[in-house]
Order: structure tokens, then C-alpha cells, then sequence
């Protein structure tokens, strides 16, 4: 019983960081291009399951690991249960949607921007030892870098 609710803290913990990494992926990938890989199914799964009613897998197994931990399942979704109402008002959540696509898109630009630098500086995302590497400071344009 005890293992079940860590189990399910866990996973909420975890749904969170999906959540953050699917807001903010993007912005990861300034840095880390390779984060697309991941970021891009995610929002894939994200935009899907805005669109139509799938269920996820990480509120599926947290929902198992509270009722096996003696714990009241969610009656709603993660996103229902812990950002409707907080982050934005429940009758406002395509405005919510919009600017989450706004703010992943955002992103993609900026992964796209670097990209195209690190290319035309010769640069390559996974550099041999010793070799040239663009700082993160050349992507970020809040650095004051922006030559």
C-alpha cells in the first residue's frame, strides 16, 4: 500500500516534468537539439488528445497506483484536475490551447534559428573532443549575444 501511493506521487511528479518538458521543450532545444526527438511525439500526443478524447497512459497508471495505494483516483484528466482553474479559467481553454501552441512554436523557432547557425558555422550537435561548439549563449538572445 505504501509502495503504490510513492508510486503515485511519483507519477505525479513525473506527469508534472511531462508537462513542463511539453510547454518548454522547444526551448530545451536551443541548447540540446536533440531534444526535438522527444519533444516533437510529445506534442503530437498532445495536440491529439486536445482533439480527441484519448486516454493517457500516465493518468492511467497514477489512477492504478492511487486505488492500489488506498487513494481517490482522479474523476477527470491530470490536466482537468490540476491545471483547469489555476492556470486558466475552464471556459477559456482553447485560449489556454492557443497559447501553449504559441509558446511550443516559439520554441521550434528558436531550435530552428540555432540549428541554421550551428550549420552555417560549421558546427555539428554532437562534436568530437576538442573540437568547436557553438556556447548556448549564441542561441539565447536574452545572453546580449545576438552576432
Amino acid at each position: 500500500m505504501l509502495f503504490a501511493q510513492l508510486l503515485a506521487w511519483t507519477l505525479l511528479v513525473l506527469h508534472f516534468a511531462i508537462l513542463g518538458f511539453l510547454f518548454f521543450g522547444g526551448f530545451v532545444a536551443w541548447r540540446w537539439p536533440r531534444a526535438l526527438y522527444a519533444h516533437i511525439p510529445l506534442v503530437l500526443w498532445g495536440v491529439a488528445s486536445s482533439v480527441w478524447p484519448l486516454a493517457c497512459p500516465v493518468t492511467t497508471a497514477e489512477n492504478w497506483a492511487r486505488e492500489a495505494g488506498g487513494l481517490i483516483p482522479y474523476d477527470r484528466g491530470f490536466v482537468e484536475t490540476y491545471l483547469e482553474g489555476v492556470l486558466y479559467d475552464p471556459h477559456h481553454v482553447n485560449r489556454f490551447r492557443a497559447v501553449m501552441a504559441l509558446l511550443v512554436l516559439t520554441g521550434w523557432a528558436g531550435a530552428a534559428w540555432c540549428a541554421r547557425r550551428r550549420s552555417r558555422l560549421g558546427l555539428s550537435l554532437s562534436p568530437a573532443p576538442g573540437a568547436a561548439t557553438l556556447p548556448a549563449s549564441r542561441c539565447n538572445p536574452s545572453a546580449g549575444n545576438n552576432g
